[in-house]
């Protein structure tokens, strides 16, 4: 029945391409500049963008990155003669690790679970701990019908 569901919207296809294309062409600099370096540096170096005389190198850390502009030298030479033509300017950069920590919300216990203990606690007028424990569930439940 629909053989070809998105017939009209072909500009977002060639869009997709295009980005495609531009991150194979960025993995294949990052293979060249890493097969002109020592393996300890290769492995630090993350991802590279490039324009007509400028290339940007990430890596992940600011010991490697001024550990890698002493290699400057060898990395402008192999990308000049991956583009046929010389590369000028070579500036590293340090990709921090952002870690997002998303707060947990405290797990709220079944309807089971709070007749459970309200059955288990036996409330004393002078017993302080049944008086605190049957506040407790009294709020819990509270909470439970409220969300």
């Amino acid at each position: 029945m629909f053989k070809q569901p998105f017939k009209n919207d072909k500009a977002a296809l060639s869009g997709l391409q295009k980005i495609q294309q531009t991150l194979v062409q960025q993995r294949v600099l990052l293979r060249t500049v890493q097969s002109a370096l020592a393996d300890d540096f290769a492995r630090h170096c993350l991802h590279i963008t490039s324009t007509k005389n400028s290339s940007i190198l990430y890596t992940d850390s600011s010991v490697w990155a001024s550990k890698l502009l002493y290699m400057r030298q060898t990395i402008l030479k192999s990308l000049s003669q991956h583009f046929g033509e010389p590369v000028r300017t070579l500036k590293i950069r340090v990709l921090s690790k952002q870690i997002v920590r998303t707060q947990k919300s405290p797990k709220k216990p079944s309807s089971n679970a709070l007749k459970s203990l309200s059955v288990a606690n036996n409330a004393e007028a002078s017993d302080k701990l049944s008086i605190s424990m049957n506040k407790l569930i009294s709020t819990l439940k509270k909470n439970n019908l409220s969300s």
